[in-house]
């Protein structure tokens, strides 16, 4: 049974590609096998086959302080509201 192939294609920078014909050349595969392996992993895993987060920065995390921080965790504890716990358990149906 043949095998049928397709192709991959995407858009990198200059610099981001040569250094990734360097690292992989410095390894002793092609781009195309690094590719190909990362693909075979990727479906292997179920996703990436490594941790991929985004970085924090000051810019885009809040602090509390201590006082908020302290109402916030109070208010952890407490029961949810009724209605609220009715839209939590409401199954929906998402139209296209």
């Amino acid at each position: 049974m043949a095998t049928t192939t397709t192709s991959l294609n995407t858009k990198l920078s200059t610099e981001e590609k040569d250094a990734f014909v360097r690292n992989t050349a410095a390894l002793g595969m092609t781009p195309s096998a690094a590719i190909k392996v990362f693909v075979h992993m990727f479906n292997e895993c179920g996703g990436f086959p490594f941790e991929v987060r985004r970085q924090m920065s000051d810019e885009t995390t809040t602090y509390l302080s201590a006082e908020d921080y302290e109402r916030f965790a109070n208010a952890l504890d407490t029961a949810v509201p009724a209605a609220t716990r009715e839209l939590l358990d409401r199954e929906f149906t998402w139209e296209s």
